[in-house]
C-alpha cells in the first residue's frame, strides 16, 4: 500500500515528472492561463502557488534592503540582501529563464502580498484532448490583467446599426427594400485577358509545330540524296 505519499507520479519517473513541473511552472507564468489536464494541473499548482510565496518573501526581503540602505544601515541590509538572494536561487532552480523568473518577483509576487495563498484557480472545460478523450482543464493566476477577460472571445453583443455584408450574386436587404439590384464587377476585362493568352499559346504551338515539319523534310531529303550517291 502507499503509504504517505501525497503526489501523483503522472505515469512519468522522477526526473521526467521535475521536468514536466519546471516546463508548466514556466508557461504559466509566463501566459498566466495554460489548458492542460486535471491530475497535471492539480500537481503544478502546487508547484507554482510555492514559488509565488517563495517570490512574494524574496521581494519583501529586497524592499528591506532599499530602505536600510536609503537610512544608512548597510550591515543589516547585507543580512537581508542574503536573503533575498537565496529566495531569487531557490526558485531560480525551477524557473530556468531569467526573463520570466523577475517577472515573478516584480510583477507577479507584489500583486499577491495581501493575498494569503490561493494564488491560482482551476476551471473545467466543457471539451476533451482529442486523441485520448482526456479532460482539459485551464489553470490560471487569479486577479492579473490577463486572466480577468473573457475566457470566449468575440462573444461581444453586436451593434444593432451593424450591416450584414453583401453576398455575391444576391441582393443586400436595402436593396431588396427599395427594389434596387447590387452592382456586379464587369469580369469582360478578365476574359478577353485569358483569350489573348490562349491565342498566343496556340501560334507558339503552331509555331514549333511548322518548324520541326520544315526541318523533318530536310532530313528526309538530305537522306535520300545519299541514297542515290550510293547506288550510283
Amino acid at each position: 500500500m502507499r503509504h504517505r505519499v501525497d503526489h501523483r507520479k503522472l505515469g512519468r519517473t522522477a526526473a521526467h515528472r521535475r521536468a514536466l513541473m519546471r516546463s508548466m511552472v514556466t508557461s504559466l507564468f509566463q501566459s498566466e492561463r495554460i489548458t492542460t489536464t486535471a491530475p497535471k494541473a492539480k500537481e503544478a499548482r502546487r508547484v507554482a502557488e510555492r514559488l509565488i510565496t517563495r517570490a512574494k518573501k524574496g521581494y519583501r526581503a529586497h524592499q528591506e534592503v532599499l530602505s536600510l540602505k536609503s537610512s544608512g544601515k548597510d550591515e543589516e541590509a547585507k543580512r537581508f540582501q542574503g536573503v533575498a538572494l537565496g529566495h531569487w536561487r531557490q526558485a531560480g532552480r525551477l524557473v530556468r529563464s531569467p526573463a520570466i523568473l523577475r517577472k515573478l518577483f516584480d510583477h507577479i509576487a507584489p500583486q499577491y502580498l495581501e493575498r494569503n495563498g490561493g494564488y491560482t484557480r482551476i476551471i473545467r472545460l466543457d471539451h476533451t484532448r482529442v486523441g485520448d478523450n482526456a479532460r482539459l482543464v485551464l489553470l490560471e493566476l487569479v486577479d492579473t490583467a490577463v486572466t480577468k477577460k473573457p475566457l470566449m472571445r468575440g462573444v461581444a453583443a453586436q451593434d444593432e446599426t451593424a450591416t450584414e455584408k453583401p453576398k455575391k450574386g444576391r441582393k443586400t436587404k436595402a436593396a431588396a427594400e427599395t427594389g434596387e439590384a447590387t452592382e456586379k464587377k464587369p469580369r469582360k476585362a478578365k476574359k478577353e485577358k485569358s483569350a489573348a493568352r490562349a491565342s498566343e499559346k496556340k501560334r507558339a504551338r503552331a509555331d514549333d509545330s511548322g518548324k520541326k515539319s520544315v526541318s523533318g523534310a530536310k532530313s528526309r531529303s538530305k537522306a535520300g540524296s545519299k541514297a542515290r550517291k550510293s547506288e550510283g
